[in-house]
């Protein structure tokens, strides 16, 4: 945990999480093309979530980090008529290159 908090760790942590919250956002916006339903509302959800913020005091981000698959993501896409199997693959694929960089530059 201390890897993940520490100060000198702290811009690439956040380059990090700035990439998955991008790639969610790309995935969000293709499946409410798919949908022909607008996905700004589920966009702002998601970039108003805690776990993008890396702090001592913020254990969202932790869990994320810690491979707890964020079922309020799946959820999201859900809300755009995805299969929540669908959904779940996809957050997976995302979450899994996340710990694989995350792996890489810490």
């Amino acid at each position: 945990m201390h890897l993940i908090f520490c100060f000198k760790r702290h811009s690439v942590m956040h380059q990090i999480l700035q990439s998955y919250q991008n790639h969610l956002f790309s995935k969000l916006c293709k499946a409410g093309e798919l949908a022909d339903k607008d996905p700004t509302p589920m966009l702002r959800r998601l970039s108003s979530f805690s776990c993008w913020t890396i702090s001592s005091s913020n254990w969202s981000s932790y869990a994320l980090i810690q491979s707890c698959l964020p079922t309020m993501f799946i959820d999201l896409f859900v809300d755009l008529s995805i299969s929540r199997q669908s959904a779940m693959k996809v957050v997976a694929a995302i979450h899994n290159n996340f710990i694989q960089k995350l792996r890489k530059r810490i």
